[in-house]
């Protein structure tokens, strides 16, 4: 009996490994396709997104993958040749307010994080980011960051506290520009697709393949997925009957294995996965696919550790309709086990979406004033609708009734335990239908 893909000599694993790989690098070319279409963006110019904001008086919520509702943060594609570099300018951030400028290559892989942690010598000022191995002037005083190819992408984070207006005065500090008047390839053009219906044969086709890996990929998996990627493109070449045969196939095999992929990043605790004690995607081309599907520009574990939640107590996928509780014991909440800070927000699920909800709530956080229970620790309630006994800090809204969700507790700064695995949060328990 034939295969969906007969006369491919690569085996359904084989096919799926180069999928998975190449599909990290289109998601970031997706993303640069989307950011630099806004009105008033472009390459070297820093964007200020504004706060997203929570409450009845904040509107609705935003329509955008996997927001985050605890810090200000700006973005900029930056471009730079062997003459011309780009600088990033850092203000003096006061002690207490977490910031980070972080710097990531053409696959999102970081390649620095300014902060007075990684920077204790140069935590704010000036930086000359240059391609790597040309030797352009650059400012006194500057810190030279080099960059592995003539793209990057710049993401400044700045801490909300309980000031938005003094978190947008910081982040407004924080810019970009270039020196002059670099030489820009244009971005490679890719297929528009979703994360719901992802491409699948038109990522083999050359010569986008090939301008698509041009970029250094740091994990030194290209030659071993050479081969394969080839192969793939090859075949897609030689018969649009190909085309729509691999097509079914990711649609049918590779993506729900990638889907799976995504929810067993880690052994579950809990109900509870880690995107792990890694300051580096490393040869782990599978998580950084995963990291930039899931919520693109993902960032070092020194720096945060996202816990997405996977199933409720009994191991049942949660969704809407049904009230849970999550119980933290006295002294060991999230902000006992963290060094700068954190919170936990609810998504619909895969489209990973805020729930809208007429309260305006999506998240509890280090912000919230939560009831305590008696002996000073306290309990989370997931519910479509806030049960009469719950204190409204203490609710987080779900999605109405059978549609799956996920929530992500972000942690800051984690301490040890937390890097380690060694502590997870509690389960959500089934508390009966809302």
């Amino acid at each position: 009996m034939t295969t969906p893909l007969d006369g491919l000599d690569l085996t359904d694993e084989q096919i799926t490994e180069a999928w998975v790989y190449v599909l990290g690098r289109y998601l970031v070319l997706r993303q640069e396709h989307v950011d630099l279409a806004e009105p008033g963006v472009g390459y070297n110019v820093l964007k200020h997104n504004p706060p997203v904001l929570a409450g009845t008086g904040a509107g609705a919520a935003p329509t955008f993958v996997n927001p985050n509702l605890d810090v200000v943060y700006s973005e900029a594609w930056v471009a730079v040749d062997e003459r011309t570099p780009a600088l990033l300018e850092v203000p003096d951030v006061p002690a207490g307010t977490y910031y980070t400028a972080q710097i990531v290559d053409e696959w999102a892989e970081i390649v620095q994080n300014v902060n007075e942690r990684t920077l204790p010598e140069h935590p704010h000022g000036t930086y000359a980011l240059c391609l790597a191995g040309s030797s352009p002037q650059i400012p006194d005083g500057a810190y030279r960051i080099d960059l592995p190819s003539a793209k990057a992408k710049v993401l400044t984070r700045v801490q909300i506290v309980d000031d938005v207006a003094k978190a947008v005065d910081l982040q407004h500090r924080f810019t970009v520009r270039s020196t002059g008047h670099p030489q820009i390839e244009p971005a490679v053009d890719v297929p528009m697709f979703t994360n719901a219906e992802p491409a699948a044969s038109a990522l083999f086709e050359r010569p986008r393949l090939d301008q698509a890996l041009a970029a250094p990929d740091r994990s030194g998996r290209l030659p071993d997925m050479l081969p394969l990627l080839d192969a793939l493109s090859s075949y897609v070449a030689a018969d649009p009957a190909h085309a729509a045969a691999l097509d079914a196939f990711v649609r049918t095999t590779s993506f729900p294995g990638f889907l799976y992929l995504m929810t067993h990043l880690s052994e579950a605790h809990h109900g509870w996965t880690s995107t792990g004690d890694r300051d580096s995607f490393g040869d782990d081309v599978g998580f950084r696919t995963a990291a930039n599907f899931a919520g693109i520009w993902w960032n070092a574990a020194s720096e945060a550790i996202y816990m997405p939640l996977q199933t409720d107590a009994a191991g049942v996928e949660p969704t809407g309709g049904t009230v849970y509780r999550q119980r933290f014991a006295p002294g060991d909440g999230p902000g006992d086990h963290v060094d700068g800070y954190w919170s936990l927000t609810v998504y619909a699920y895969p489209s990973m979406m805020l729930v809208p909800n007429p309260a305006g709530r999506y998240e509890v956080s280090y912000r919230s004033r939560l009831a305590l229970d008696d002996d000073g620790g306290f309990t989370l309630v997931f519910a479509t609708r806030r049960p009469s006994d719950v204190a409204e800090e203490n609710w987080l809204p779900l999605p109405p009734d059978g549609e799956r969700f996920t929530a992500i507790l972000r942690t800051y700064l984690p301490r040890p335990e937390v890097r380690s695995g060694a502590w997870t949060p509690p389960a959500i328990v089934p508390d009966g239908p809302a």
